[in-house]
């Protein structure tokens, strides 16, 4: 009788901690949509045009586009004006008399330039200065389709036990040819299917940051891989990969990304039927 009690607390309990995971994973989902869909998502970007401090002028052309360019006009709207560790942002004075710092902006907390239905920024990568346009009014955001998705599967849920690496970097490509050198922050072991898998995690912000391949990616998944953020290994060194929660990178909703591709490490010789399809728009 005392067994199955024991039986029947344990079964509740697992039960009630899968129930609060897809709980979690659903409203997961949701902050998804509205990542990809706000202003500064993924699905207005126009353009990545590269910048220097010779071709710093942003002009305007009668087709309801935006150019940079080495030379000034009677269209320009501004000029990018590069510091030792900043770039500003001048309007032309006979539009405004605005002064805008567009790089380095705290990422996740908005900033930029507004112009008629246009935003934009400046980003850093691979030693190359690049604006990043918006156009808020881009018919993408209206038209957005909810994204597929796996069903939640706890097979996909698995304990790793988190290696840390000190002082250790890896250079890292992106979708552009550019590499970008990235701090390490460990290895994490763990077993899947009965087969034990290692994974190397990045520092991403402060956060532990997966970036990875498998063999649903060109058919279910996007062709070059999906990222996961993982939570911080408890005091024994264990923590929680949930690739439930994997998700496309930006350059499955733009070709203006810089995406990172999974280094060699990282790529799985295993399918990860979970977390975030392929967008059928794509």
């Amino acid at each position: 009788m005392k067994f199955r009690l024991l039986l029947i607390l344990f079964f509740f309990s697992l039960s009630s901690i899968c129930l609060a995971q897809e709980n979690k994973f659903e409203n997961w989902k949701k902050e998804r949509e509205l990542e990809i869909t706000k202003e500064d998502g993924w699905l207005n970007l126009v353009g990545l045009l590269a910048i220097d401090e010779q071709k710093a002028y942003l002009n305007e052309l009668p087709n309801d586009s935006l150019v940079i360019s080495d030379q000034s006009n009677k269209r320009t709207i501004g000029t990018f004006q590069f510091l030792n560790d900043s770039v500003w942002f001048l309007f032309n004075p006979k539009i405004s008399k605005q002064k805008s710092l567009v790089y380095p902006l705290e990422y996740g907390k908005g900033g930029g330039v507004y112009y008629k239905h246009w935003k934009w920024l400046v980003i850093h990568r691979g030693g190359q200065y690049s604006l990043r346009l918006r156009d808020l009014e881009h018919p993408a955001v209206k038209n957005f389709e909810p994204l597929p998705y796996f069903d939640y599967n706890p097979k996909f849920r698995v304990k790793a036990f988190f290696e840390p690496k000190f002082n250790q970097t890896m250079n890292v490509p992106n979708v552009l040819g550019q590499v970008i050198e990235w701090k390490v922050m460990g290895i994490l072991k763990f077993e899947l299917d009965g087969k034990p898998m290692e994974l190397t995690v990045l520092d991403e912000l402060g956060k532990f940051f997966l970036i990875f391949s498998d063999l649903t990616n060109e058919q279910e998944t996007y062709p070059t891989g999906r990222y996961m953020y993982i939570d911080y290994p408890d005091r024994t060194g264990n923590t929680v990969i949930d690739f439930n929660f994997s998700y496309n990178p930006p350059c499955a909703f733009t070709a203006f990304a810089t995406c990172p591709i999974p280094p060699k490490e990282n790529r799985m010789e295993v399918r990860i039927e979970a977390g975030e399809k392929m967008p059928n728009s794509y």
